[in-house]
């Protein structure tokens, strides 16, 4: 089905090759798990299976890359996408109808299905994953992991016989995960070829067939080995006063339905807080109130002692990192990055010591979007950290990164909470969750639960 013979690529004004001498086959009807640090080449490998390297991205490669007996760089890309299907990590980078259901359809149009198989295709897609009652919502209504399972039902409603999965479950909560499993047996029991992209990917490993993990560019391991995450270090962090006051508030986008009910809470100076809760169940929404980004519609909100703040009150004591980390990076090179937001807030950047914390040093006069997903993630979190603000909001934060990296991550987090910082992230990770000194839990609009690590 697929063969890789002695194959490197390097972008664009690069030294160093981003996959390095891959030789490998997949059969058809197989199941292979890609593991590797961030910016070890799994997205690059991707791109060379989907014939977006090099019909898209430029660069130079070695040694060639076959599909069905075809060599891909020879084969049209609208024809390669007849046979691969690609869900990528930005769900927003694949959804491009208003209304959900007409977007599950979009792929099935472009292939020139019949009108009754594209509106079969459909509904089997929107049913599998749990969207059949969104099926006429609009699509930037969509929560994140709400998104992501769209641009899965996309997918897979045009029927590919490969399946190429780039870190697919990263905002889906558990019980999303597991429709996501399903999916993934179902396509194996239909013969589908799958390649999959995970750092979570324990879940997954009684369905793959093998582990590739790839460092630097190049295959380290071929087998079904298996590594646990290790649990995070924790310090306890003792509270030094009140810097969030929430009462009875209450929020809804649209008339009649309120997406925040009665919500009250206090968060103490120097905690470290993870709010959980399944897709759509308001983690977003409040970390928007806590930054200024949305007012209330109802309730109390007293913030570092200002009560009722707004957004211009808060810039430069709240700072907030969005989901997607490619929504704040916009400077030309890594270090200006780093630099900006304190040079706009009159303080003196430091960015070789945020550098060296995010391990970027060596990338400071690359552009951000030539890192991997998860070295842009560490970098958003460090561009906002480096403004020193009093509050520091992250929503999913661990998403796209790698055990080894988002352990690092909280190292950083526990360090800045020691110095009376207080850290407020939304995350599915469980892992990441325990990392936390409290966990509260949405449902609904409604806080749940309210623990605290012992």
């Amino acid at each position: 089905m697929i063969t890789i013979d002695s194959f490197s690529f390097t972008y664009p004004g690069m030294d160093t090759p981003a996959l390095q001498d891959i030789s490998l086959r997949i059969e058809s009807g197989e199941a292979v798990l890609i593991r590797g640090a961030s910016g070890s080449g799994k997205s690059t490998f991707l791109y060379c299976l989907n014939g977006l390297i090099p019909h898209v991205f430029a660069g130079t490669s070695l040694g060639s890359v076959r599909l069905n007996g075809f060599t891909l760089p020879e084969v049209p890309l609208r024809e390669i996408a007849r046979t691969v299907g690609t869900v990528f990590q930005n769900p927003d980078s694949q959804v491009f109808m208003m209304r959900v259901e007409d977007d599950v359809a979009f792929g099935c149009e472009n292939l020139l299905l019949p009108r009754e198989e594209i509106i079969s295709r459909r509904d089997e897609a929107l049913r599998s994953m749990d969207l059949w009652d969104l099926r006429y919502c609009e699509t930037f209504k969509l929560s994140g992991g709400q998104k992501q399972r769209l641009a899965i039902s996309s997918v897979y409603a045009m029927g590919p016989q490969v399946f190429l999965f780039d870190e697919p479950t990263t905002d889906l909560d558990g019980a999303g995960r597991q429709e996501f499993i399903k999916i993934i047996r179902n396509l194996k029991d239909k013969g589908k070829t799958i390649v999959l992209v995970e750092h979570q990917y324990e879940d997954y490993l009684p369905l793959m067939d093998r582990i590739i993990t790839l460092e630097n560019g190049r295959i380290v391991n071929n087998s079904m080995a298996m590594s646990s995450p290790r649990t995070a270090r924790k310090t306890t962090v003792a509270p030094a006063g009140t810097v969030i006051s929430l009462k009875e508030i209450g929020f809804g986008y649209d008339r009649g339905k309120n997406i925040l009910d009665n919500i009250d809470m206090t968060i103490q100076r120097g905690e470290v807080v993870a709010l959980k809760g399944d897709n759509g169940s308001g983690k977003t929404t409040l970390l928007k109130i806590l930054g200024g980004l949305l007012r209330p519609l109802q309730g109390e909100i007293t913030i570092l002692g200002v009560s009722g703040p707004t957004l211009e009150s808060l810039v430069s004591h709240v700072g907030f990192l969005f989901q997607n980390p490619d929504e704040q990076l916009f400077a030309q090179t890594v270090a200006e990055e780093v630099a900006f937001g304190p040079s706009h807030l009159g303080k003196k950047p430091e960015v070789d010591r945020y550098l060296n914390i995010a391990g970027l040093k060596a990338h400071s006069r690359r552009h951000p979007q030539t890192l991997s997903r998860g070295q842009r993630q560490i970098l958003a979190v460090v561009s906002v950290m480096a403004m020193e603000p009093e509050i520091l909001i992250l929503d999913e934060p661990t998403t796209g990164l790698d055990s080894k990296s988002w352990h690092e991550l909280f190292s950083l987090l526990y360090d800045y909470a020691n110095r009376r910082g207080t850290v407020i992230f939304s995350t599915h990770n469980e892992y990441a969750a325990s990392a936390a000194g409290r966990r509260i839990t949405l449902d609904n609009g409604r806080v749940i639960s309210d623990e605290v690590s012992g």
